[in-house]
């Protein structure tokens, strides 16, 4: 059984897993704090994953509650 092309006509294929319940509903908030779907981030990191490259709709929006500039740095990486 196949999926329906997308509107473009690239093929489909569905995939279905389970994962822990509290692991679904802490993507779902983040997905909904991000301003994307669920399906948008799963590709996004299906595609850096076999690419090594994101699209340009897969980089995160800013919220407007918190621009980048506003939030706290990140911790330096340490390099062996």
């Amino acid at each position: 059984m196949s999926s329906k092309p997308a509107a473009d006509g690239t093929p489909q294929k569905r995939l279905n897993f389970d994962v822990p319940e509290d692991l679904a509903r802490e993507f779902k908030a983040y997905a909904a704090l991000n301003g994307k779907t669920q399906r948008e981030l799963v590709l996004g990191f299906m595609h850096r994953c076999v690419r090594r490259t994101p699209p340009a709709a897969d980089r995160p929006r800013e919220s407007p509650a918190e621009p980048r500039d506003k939030q706290p740095p990140r911790p330096p990486t340490q390099r062996p």
